[in-house]
């Protein structure tokens, strides 16, 4: 009888031989035994799919548990977070500086731009007069 590894090198012309030499007794029971081996090889198939989708359905458990576990704190928070949201909004007043004159409202801002130029100027007076102390201070420290 040959080894396996001797029958797996022959080619297919050489495997025909093989098959139609008489001279090889077969045993009555091979095409049974055959035919036993494979039903046997189906069913050890289904077995291992039927428990992949066995451990599929545990660990999809195990997801939707941890979802759970996450999901209502998480809304939890969401409803709070949007109930003070609420809460707070209707606290806060609506501002009084709208104008439905357009005119009234040119007005208003000219009269801020010139109360933030008159801050900048006295600013810049104090920046001026600090200079030749700052370069003075300057030139002593080099």
């Amino acid at each position: 009888m040959k080894r396996l590894e001797d029958i797996e090198n022959l080619s297919i012309v050489d495997l025909d031989r093989i098959a139609s030499d008489e001279s090889i007794k077969v045993p009555s029971s091979l095409k049974h035994d055959i035919a036993v081996t494979a039903r046997a090889l189906e069913m050890a198939d289904k077995e291992e799919d039927v428990q992949e989708t066995r451990e599929t359905r545990v660990s999809h458990k195990r997801y939707r548990k941890i979802l759970r576990m996450i999901s209502y704190p998480a809304a939890a928070v969401a409803i709070i977070t949007i109930g003070m949201r609420l809460s707070f909004q209707d606290s806060i007043p609506t501002p009084k500086d709208t104008f439905d004159d357009p005119n009234m409202a040119y007005i208003q801002m000219e009269q801020v731009f010139g109360f933030i130029s008159e801050k900048m100027n006295t600013g810049m007076d104090i920046a001026d007069a600090a200079e030749p102390v700052i370069d003075k201070t300057i030139n002593a420290l080099r």
